[in-house]
């Protein structure tokens, strides 16, 4: 039985404030994946020892435990609207889910798949193509993100510079990298930040500047409603947040790969004439060549 069901179920024998409590997690099942204990007591004015009590009420050891069944809830039911979260980092897998550890990575695995299936099935290919066109009208294109979303900036980068666009990676959790960056962030530029759950507070405000500033501002995020979504000129979304982990790297991949790909075929259609990339490469090339007749 999933957690929503069990709530329903306990809800008539229920006191008073674990009803308020189960409405509140009830009304919005996905933000009880991330919300921590301090957040959730204020949210709904129930004291942490009344909703640690709650959850030994309802079968759970603790706290950790409750958020563990509904991220899995969230995952089972294919729904990826992740809210803000304080503390992300991954929490023990409880007992009774390590006594098949086996199935547990089967069934792991079956949900991951399902997620790109889900993913692959809705996408929309002409926004892809959008947001390469917007790439290629750009000659200063600064990718920004932190933790997992500045890995997947970095393999853009990296898969974009083989087919010949230049761009600078920005950790947004390094100041030394934010106020390195600051003299590129202006009008004409392009600003891709990448933010996936937790979102991070100097990623956002990184985007607030670069609005600011008039630049151009093409997002990758798991949320359309997401604060950088909502400052971007256009927003790529994919579905990031697992049974284990806030964020798998599967799916966003699969977009960085899908849209570094729309920028290659989209510069080839473009300028299929221009040669300017293999004179590059051939004259790279020369040094070689020189060295080897020495």
């Amino acid at each position: 039985m999933n957690v929503v069901d069990l709530l329903k179920e306990k809800y008539k024998t229920m006191t008073t404030k674990q009803k308020k409590l189960a409405d509140y997690m009830l009304n919005d099942p996905h933000i009880m994946c991330f919300i921590t204990l301090k957040d959730l007591s204020i949210a709904t004015k129930v004291t942490e020892v009344t909703i640690l009590n709650a959850c030994n009420a309802w079968g759970f050891e603790n706290f950790n435990e409750l958020k563990y069944e509904f991220r899995k809830y969230s995952v089972i039911s294919s729904k990826n609207e992740v809210q803000i979260q304080n503390l992300y980092a991954s929490n023990p897998v409880p007992a009774y889910e390590l006594t098949h550890k086996e199935q547990l990575l089967i069934d792991i695995c079956h949900e991951e798949l399902a997620m790109i299936n889900n993913y692959v099935k809705n996408i929309d290919i002409s926004k892809i193509f959008n947001a390469s066109e917007m790439i290629l009208k750009h000659k200063t294109i600064v990718i920004c993100g932190r933790g997992v979303s500045y890995q997947l900036a970095e393999f853009i980068s990296m898969r974009m510079a083989t087919v010949g666009v230049s761009s600078i990676t920005v950790n947004t959790e390094l100041n030394d990298n934010i106020y390195g960056a600051l003299s590129f962030i202006k009008s004409g530029m392009l600003l891709m930040p990448i933010s996936f759950p937790d979102y991070y507070y100097m990623t956002n405000k990184f985007v607030e500047y670069a609005k600011i500033k008039g630049a151009t501002i093409l997002s990758i995020t798991d949320n359309e409603n997401s604060e950088v979504a909502l400052n971007s000129d256009l927003a790529l979304s994919c579905p990031t947040t697992t049974r284990l982990f806030l964020n798998t790297l599967s799916a966003p991949m699969m977009l960085g790969n899908l849209l570094t790909s729309a920028v290659s075929i989209a510069k080839s259609a473009k300028f299929k004439n221009d040669t300017n990339y293999m004179n590059d490469i051939e004259e790279f090339s020369k040094i070689f060549k020189a060295q080897e007749t020495i």
